[in-house]
């Protein structure tokens, strides 16, 4: 059995128009990367035009779902752990279709401190030298003075203009516009004078607007490929007219603790982050380390949808209440060497990192940030096989969930007459075998998977608003086989009330609802599935507070 795209691919073998671009650069873009895995199916789907010289890696004469594989393999054998990385394009061999929870993202605490002294100094490098070499978060404190908005670290003010800090980063995604960057932001306040706090919130929201074309709107859809080319700007302090980008709602001090990413629309996730940065007491500095794989361990094995803040920095010494530069130094060569050698055989999403000296390997801060870059590429190693099909522990999914790879639904929607549970339930359906393989969906609207209310706190492609409702949606896939010798799973989200059917055959029927990472598993018997059109039919009700759906099978053998 093969993935959705990929039986499709091989039913639309064409030839195309030759030209000179390089193999297996089907975009055009002069890389050759996981986008071109997203552009040659989105091509080959829509018919559009693509270069055959490009597009026909295996060199056979036709472009189809060998040249797929083709290219998965030359991209797995290009992102091994001794490749060089490409410090300055290192995000463009990231596939489009990942969701910011599945990242791995190195970070700068204090990002604008190469200037300072004493226990200000947490960088080594300027914030051009640090996106040059791979950094993509950056920590920046802007604090008015009166006249210009300058970046603070506690009361020590850098020499290092707010404006000037977001020119830098705009002006490295002109010249890498597969590249994004995150930045987060809070008001360093201390010792300014009552006026100067008064007139931040105005004067933060000229700053940001002057760069709005280049900052994204947080939201729980987000992908890499709409981030490319920008910035999500998540700021802890609220300003006029806001937020321009993200505000980060919540939180606690020197711990771990959770926190609400909250976008424009009011469309939320759940964040948990440590920050233990005061370290200096006996033993404390080992609690941090051991925070520090406790989050690890969350982030890369958790199938919940939230996103993850990893502090490596902080300091281990201080004077009286004041942190000392050696403290400073002490914390980041133990934490950062501390988090590469925990990560050692390990894979998966591991969130932002922050670190202190990020690229200074004098505290392992380069090594961190290989390992963290190299890490997105192992995990999407680790998930696809030679077929590109989406691979999850001993789970082969040949037709991947919407958390992973966006699908289509033909749909049609329904509103209850009254605010009233009852009044869903008597909601007809559309047709009374709408939920049969052969039924013509052809009049039905599309929508992209999954389906989710702003609130849920998962990501998803499409929002399902109000209350009261309910989704007829069909999924229509090919297989080219069923293995005789495989077990089928259907997996599937709900909220609230549903029924699904595959090819006719109900499935599962239940009230209520699934909470994020914990979906609803049915084996699929195997005389329910066709070789060729397969249907997965769904009634999913929407009363009230959250709402979600999504599914996919996936064989094990």
């Amino acid at each position: 059995m093969k993935h959705l795209s990929l039986i499709l691919l091989s039913l639309l073998l064409f030839a195309t128009t030759a030209n000179a671009h390089r193999v297996g650069d089907v975009n055009g873009d002069s890389y050759v990367n996981r986008t071109d895995i997203t552009a040659l199916i989105d091509m080959i789907f829509n018919h559009t035009h693509i270069y055959e010289t490009a597009a026909d890696v295996n060199n056979d004469g036709v472009v189809n779902a060998a040249d797929i594989s083709a290219l998965v393999n030359i991209l797995n054998n290009k992102e091994t752990e001794s490749s060089e990385i490409d410090y300055t394009g290192w995000m463009s061999r990231l596939d489009d279709n990942m969701f910011l929870s599945r990242l791995s993202i190195p970070g700068s605490h204090n990002a604008c401190t190469s200037g300072q002294s004493g226990s200000a100094h947490c960088q080594t490098y300027t914030l051009s030298e640090q996106l040059s070499k791979g950094v993509r978060m950056f920590d920046l404190r802007p604090r008015w003075d009166g006249s210009t908005m300058y970046i603070y670290h506690g009361m020590t003010k850098t020499s290092v203009k707010f404006n000037d800090a977001m020119s830098d980063l705009c002006s490295f995604l002109d010249n890498h516009p597969n590249e994004f960057l995150f930045v987060i932001m809070r008001h360093e306040d201390d010792n300014a004078t009552t006026a100067q706090k008064n007139a931040w919130p105005e004067q933060m929201y000229n700053c940001l607007n002057a760069k709005r074309d280049y900052i994204i709107d947080y939201s729980p859809t987000l992908t890499v490929k709409e981030m490319r080319g920008k910035i999500l700007v998540m700021s802890r302090n609220e300003y006029s007219n806001g937020p321009i980008g993200a505000y980060l709602q919540g939180g606690g001090d020197n711990s771990v603790y959770d926190r609400t990413i909250v976008g424009t629309s009011d469309a939320k996730m759940s964040i948990t982050t440590q920050d233990m940065y005061d370290v200096a007491g006996s033993g404390e500095l080992d609690n941090k380390v051991d925070s520090i794989k406790s989050l690890l361990n969350r982030s890369i094995g958790e199938k919940k949808y939230c996103l993850y803040f990893n502090h490596t920095s902080g300091y281990s010494k201080k004077i009286g209440i004041i942190s000392t530069s050696a403290g400073v130094q002490e914390c980041a060569k133990t934490c950062n060497k501390a988090m590469i050698d925990y990560m050692q055989g390990k894979c998966g999403p591991m969130g932002f990192i922050m670190m202190d000296f990020a690229c200074d390997n004098t505290y392992y801060g380069q090594d961190l940030v290989d390992l963290i870059i190299r890490n997105n590429y192992a995990l999407m190693k680790k998930e696809h096989n030679s077929k590109g099909d989406i691979v999850k522990g001993e789970k082969t999914f040949v037709l991947p969930m919407g958390a992973d790879l966006a699908w289509e639904a033909r749909y049609v929607r329904k509103d209850a007459s009254s605010a009233s549970t009852s009044a869903v339930d008597a909601l007809s359906a559309p047709a009374t075998d709408w939920m049969n393989t052969n039924f013509d969906d052809s009049s039905w609207a599309t929508m992209k998977m999954p389906l989710a209310s702003k609130s849920f706190g998962a990501p998803y492609r499409t929002q399902w608003d109000g209350e009261y409702n309910c989704y007829w949606m069909r999924r229509t896939f090919l297989l080219d086989e069923v293995n005789a010798s495989s077990t089928y799973h259907l997996m599937i989200y709900h909220d609230d009330d549903y029924k699904v059917y595959i090819n006719g055959h109900l499935i599962d029927s239940a009230d209520g609802w699934t909470d994020p990472g914990s979906p609803v598993i049915k084996e699929i018997d195997k005389s329910y599935l066709n070789v060729g059109k397969n249907v997965i039919a769904i009634m999913n009700q929407q009363n009230w507070g959250g709402a979600y759906s999504d599914c996919g099978i996936y064989e094990t053998k």
